[in-house]
């Protein structure tokens, strides 16, 4: 997710009080949760293909996703039935993994940040 601000890099003093913080948090570990599924699915493409094909409809497809064996969530299932069919190329699992690192990165960056500040807050 490239719309991630660095404010911490820039400087800036992350203010705890903002709605966006939250905003932003919440935002990624939706992302995060999505990715999770979609990067589980590409790992199981041929499960998944059957699951899908066998469905009368994308309702039953979204059910099947949902149950055993993947379990997957409900926006975890819409993502994985709205992903292309070149999704399964190989290149396109390194662009889920790399993009998987830049938000997990940027959760950790906000963590620590929000650890920093609390701790300064705390502890003076």
């Amino acid at each position: 997710m490239a719309g991630f601000s660095t404010a911490h890099d820039s400087g800036v003093v992350l203010d705890l009080t903002t709605p966006q913080l939250s905003s932003e948090l919440a935002e990624i570990e939706r992302r995060l949760h999505v990715l999770r599924g979609l990067l589980d699915a590409h790992g199981r493409l041929s499960e998944v293909s059957d699951a899908v094909r066998l469905a009368h409809s994308r309702g039953e497809a979204l059910v099947a996703l949902q149950n055993d064996p993947f379990s997957y969530s409900r926006e975890q299932a819409e993502a994985v039935l709205d992903m292309p069919f070149s999704w399964q190329a190989a290149d396109e699992a390194e662009r889920l993994r790399s993009e998987w690192d830049l938000v997990a990165a940027r959760r950790a960056s906000l963590r620590e940040q929000v650890t920093e500040v609390l701790a300064l807050h705390w502890f003076g």
